[in-house]
């Protein structure tokens, strides 16, 4: 697929300075590129800066949303490594929202491009089971997945504020509740499926490449067992706990979370020199 194909089937945009280092920022669930804007003005000057909409959402192509091959945890994943790949990016680092951590994880198995992972409120697997505490009970799942299907509005609505880790009515749960709803509901069933389906816990001894683990209080969606269980099992991670509450701290703490990004990246800068 040539690089054009891909900027318009993803909505891919390029920001900041054209010769700094790499970072490309995927979002999970719930949003598309616009959930990033808050936290943008932090890296914008030094940073190369990569946003895009997986396919479904946003400005997408809506021609490129086919059910069937959106349901595989793998065709969002091939997304992203095809926008790695025909922008050419070299020594990238990817910042990857909850499922889109997920997929991050995936991906630096696959691509030498990627050379450094953070990891914000993301799981390697979101349903639970013996010896694994770190998702949600299969019957929890059932009943998020009947209220979508029944009123995805209103559960989007209702939701919001937990996710956001903020007050019912504050600015950050109204603007989140209308980017949720702004997603068709159908979409939104089926990404969902898909992400609690995703499970790459055997993957995580292959990620070799340095990561950063944020973890905030109150995740509803990524409970503190998760990111203890990517830091005990990825070689090369760090974990910080934010003191941001709920799933979206890029929205709700953009300050405090673009923070502790740039001290570990700035880290890592000066440990190559």
């Amino acid at each position: 697929m040539n690089v054009q194909a891909v900027i318009q089937r993803n909505n891919v945009r390029v920001l900041g300075r054209t010769d700094g280092p790499v970072l490309l920022l995927a979002q999970g669930f719930g949003c598309d590129q616009v959930i990033w804007n808050r936290i943008l003005p932090f890296f914008t000057d030094a940073y190369k800066v990569v946003l895009f909409d997986h396919v479904g959402t946003g400005g997408a192509d809506p021609e490129a949303y086919d059910d069937a091959k959106y349901a595989d945890f793998d065709a969002f994943l091939a997304d992203l490594n095809e926008i790695i790949d025909v922008l050419d990016l070299h020594d990238a680092t990817v910042l990857g929202h909850s499922i889109a951590g997920t997929m991050a994880l995936a991906a630096a198995t696959r691509s030498p491009r990627i050379t450094r992972l953070v990891l914000l409120c993301a799981s390697p697997c979101y349903v639970s089971d013996e010896g694994y505490s770190g998702g949600l009970q299969p019957e929890d799942i059932e009943d998020v997945l009947n209220t979508v299907e029944t009123n995805y509005p209103l559960w989007a609505r209702a939701m919001a504020p937990a996710i956001a880790g903020e007050d019912p009515g504050s600015v950050v749960s109204d603007e989140l509740a209308e980017n949720m709803c702004r997603l068709r509901p159908e979409y939104v069933r089926g990404f969902l499926e898909m992400s609690f389906a995703a499970d790459v816990r055997q993957l995580l001894p292959q990620v070799l490449v340095p990561t950063l683990i944020l973890q905030s209080r109150g995740d509803p969606l990524t409970p503190e067992p998760a990111s203890l269980f990517l830091h005990t099992h990825l070689p090369q991670s760090t974990r910080v706990d934010l003191k941001a509450r709920g799933n979206m701290p890029h929205l709700s703490s953009p300050r405090e979370t673009a923070g502790a990004i740039l001290e570990y990246l700035e880290a890592g800068t000066r440990a190559q020199h």
